[in-house]
């Protein structure tokens, strides 16, 4: 773990934007860079959305600003992309802004917006996968595998490189808070050491399994975190 501590502090040295990234530790093979969501529009609104990849499917609620975040997330079969969407609603009868941005590491792949009342915004990669349709099974529930997430809070935009491992899989990912970050099929408990690169203010952090927190740190700049 101390050099995975480590590993985290060098990284980030490596470039000065922010994306979401799996990077192999040990013996484990680079990723190509993560999709990720960024929920966006005006400061507070709340929204409930559905986000779906290959296998898996979550429901999450949240406010603006968020990074919706899928790790160890596979391929469909045929395909070296791994697919995924996001349906996001307005919790709000007014005519503010949500809009979702789909990011792929640093690049911006589509966005879409919505001002209607109470309105729906869709976004999805890899339109021309063959055959890929989000799955039924939610995470979390009888039939599906267990919902695992972090939930990273901090000052806002403040930036972070963390590890996220499983007993088998270890990934870093960098990225900015708050950010959601879904473990797709855990193996065995997962665990996390997450690094501030700004140091603008403690770091708070849940996680979750099947909807209830089974551990909460806070502190800084390195937190870390183990499912019990």
């Amino acid at each position: 773990m101390l050099a995975a501590v480590v590993l985290t502090q060098i990284l980030p040295g490596c470039n000065n934007g922010f994306g979401a990234f799996q990077i192999g530790v040990g013996n484990t093979p680079n990723q190509p860079p993560l999709a990720a969501f960024r929920i966006l529009g005006k400061y507070g609104l709340q929204f409930s959305a559905v986000v779906s990849d290959a296998d898996e499917t979550w429901n999450v609620r949240g406010s603006v600003p968020m990074n919706v975040i899928i790790i160890n997330n596979q391929p469909v079969p045929g395909c070296t992309c791994s697919p995924v969407r996001m349906i996001a609603t307005k919790q709000s009868a007014g005519n503010e802004i949500l809009s979702v941005q789909l990011t792929l590491g640093f690049t911006v792949r589509d966005i879409a917006s919505t001002s209607a009342p109470y309105g729906v915004v869709s976004i999805q990669n890899n339109l021309k996968t063959p055959g890929f349709e989000p799955p039924p099974v939610v995470a979390g529930t009888e039939n599906g595998p267990p919902d695992v997430r972090l939930f990273i809070r901090g000052a806002i935009t403040e930036r972070f490189s963390g590890l996220f491992e499983d007993s088998k899989t270890a990934f870093i990912l960098d990225d900015r808070a708050p950010a959601m970050v879904l473990f797709d099929h855990p193996n065995g408990n997962v665990d996390a050491s997450v690094t501030q690169i700004q140091n603008l203010g403690p770091l708070d952090i849940e996680l979750f399994f099947n909807g209830g927190v089974v551990a909460h740190e806070v502190g800084g700049p390195t937190v870390i975190i183990r499912q019990p």
